[in-house]
């Protein structure tokens, strides 16, 4: 039987491997879309307090006046 270093992968966990970061990559994808839907419907402070990162994002993404919440945006 021959020697496998540690970082060689055999097909079948390589597959696995891929399999794992499809799902991750999916489940990401799905938060993104889920928080962002709550941000558009008005939870932006439980979005601020839980998804930090993704709060940050969204302010970039949309005009400020969306996240302000219940205060009134003056053009």
């Amino acid at each position: 039987m021959p020697n496998r270093s540690m970082n060689e992968e055999t097909p079948q966990a390589a597959n696995q491997t891929r399999s794992l970061q499809v799902t991750i990559d999916g489940l990401k994808a799905n938060l993104d879309c889920a928080v962002e839907a709550a941000v558009l419907h008005g939870a932006t402070e439980w979005v601020r307090l839980n998804h930090p990162t993704h709060y940050q994002r969204l302010l970039i993404r949309f005009d400020d006046s969306a996240l302000l919440g219940e205060r009134r945006y003056l053009h």
